[in-house]
């Protein structure tokens, strides 16, 4: 097994899709404990260990088991579990850091790779995605060959070992592919027609359904335990007791719905990064590193005056592993006290566990243009204001100079007026000032 390499730095190049591409047909990919698994890769001689990933962002005095190893799995250790707890029942169990940064990177890599197949993707989670394949035939034949060519660019990717256990399913919507990828076994794809669909999804579990918590356990209650059973209940009485939801999910555990794959539209991110000189674990050396990262991202001339709604702040931890943050924004900025603020107060909440040797930060999501030019804003290229800052002397800006001309185009005359001083020792109040047409 050989470890595969992605880079963190160099943001995902794919071509623009547009969010209206969609496809009735999906194809499924799943790929269990991804993340785990990337560790394996990277770390071979642990294959043979009980190994157990921690979960990311949370504190040393209460961490918790993230994935597990199948050893470690039969020792009784489970996800969600107290460390303390995982330990005391696997001593020699090795819990290893979670290096986030590295699971996106693969994830990127993999999406681009697919997008040269066909151009409707849809990510899902880590280790798990929805292809379009409406029209493949005429490229790669039956549905088969369309399953082992996706493999196949996969390996451009990844290893082999974590191709072998990628688990497919082709069914159509993308509810029906994941439970045929859930159905699969490594090596064994699962191809849905649309005729066997309703017969196909009849004896899975009613637990499929992305449906609330609540709303599985009320099903339970009442020995509702697979879509056929569902989907032969009346829909006035999945309406009484779960609303809209339940007519829904009747939908869906029938077949009747078939929910296509929807193209995500992935703008190219903008990232920036700082190496220390020496590692920082000080909160108010990250505030300052924050700021100064900012400060390059605001200024890249890929921005083109976009404001940043999404960003991402993380590095890379003392010893190996990485840590990362988000913050969406409700409203876009590009103003770097609006974007520090929240990502400042996510550092208190979930601070680095170990200190930092690398920071980056990465706008990932943007908004329309931030830059507004003002009417009566007086101010040069350099953004430094005139000193003839009234408009009664001077020039005016370009802005309003242009925005007068449209209005005089269309009314004929000129609707401003400016208000120049003509005699302001006058005891008459009317006298100080008057009134002239602002002319362009």
């Amino acid at each position: 097994m050989h470890a595969q390499q992605f880079s963190t730095d160099a943001p995902m190049d794919s071509p623009p899709r547009s969010d209206g591409e969609e496809s009735r047909t999906s194809l499924c990919l799943w790929l269990p404990t991804f993340e785990l698994r990337l560790e394996l890769v990277r770390t071979p001689e642990l294959d043979a260990t009980s190994v157990a990933l921690l979960t990311p962002g949370e504190t040393a005095e209460r961490r918790e088991v993230w994935q597990v190893s199948e050893r470690a799995f039969r020792a009784g250790v489970r996800p969600g579990m107290l460390v303390s707890r995982a330990v005391a029942l696997c001593p020699s169990l090795v819990l290893l850091e979670p290096d986030p940064a590295h699971y996106g990177a693969a994830m990127d890599a993999i999406l681009e790779t697919l997008s040269g197949i066909t151009p409707v993707v849809q990510p899902i989670d880590q280790g798990l995605l929805h292809l379009g394949v409406d029209g493949l035939e005429r490229l790669y034949g039956p549905p088969v060959d369309q399953v082992n060519r996706v493999l196949h660019t996969l390996l451009e990717v990844l290893p082999r070992p974590l191709v072998a256990a990628t688990r497919a399913g082709r069914a159509p919507g993308t509810f029906g592919a994941r439970v045929a990828a859930a159905s699969a076994r490594p090596g064994a794809p699962v191809l849905v027609k649309e005729e066997d669909l309703a017969r196909f999804l009849a004896p899975r579990p009613v637990s499929a359904l992305p449906l609330p918590a609540d709303a599985l356990e009320r099903l339970e209650r009442l020995e509702v335990k697979t879509l056929g059973a569902l989907g032969a209940l009346p829909e006035y009485a999945l309406l009484r007791q779960f609303g809209s939801v339940g007519k829904e999910a009747r939908a869906l555990a029938r077949g009747e719905k078939i929910d296509p794959v929807r193209a995500l539209h992935r703008p190219r991110p903008i990232r920036v990064s700082l190496d220390f000189p020496a590692p920082v674990g000080d909160r108010e050396a990250l505030h300052r590193g924050l700021d100064r990262l900012l400060e390059r991202g605001l200024a890249r001339p890929e921005r083109k005056d976009r404001a940043v709604r999404g960003l991402r702040m993380g590095g890379h931890l003392e010893g190996g592993g990485s840590w990362t943050i988000e913050a969406t924004l409700r409203e876009p900025s590009a103003r770097r006290e609006v974007l520090a603020y929240p990502l400042r107060s996510r550092i208190r909440l979930s601070p680095p566990p170990r200190a930092l040797v690398t920071l980056f930060v990465e706008f990932f999501d943007f908004g329309s243009p931030a830059v507004q030019t003002l009417l009566f804003e007086r101010r040069e290229e350099g953004a430094r204001s005139r000193n003839d800052s009234d408009l009664s002397a001077g020039e005016i800006s370009d802005s309003l100079r242009e925005a007068v001309r449209e209005l005089k185009l269309k009314l004929g005359h000129s609707p401003l007026y400016r208000v120049v001083e003509v005699d302001p020792w006058s005891r008459i109040p009317e006298r100080r000032h008057a009134l002239m047409t602002l002319e362009p």
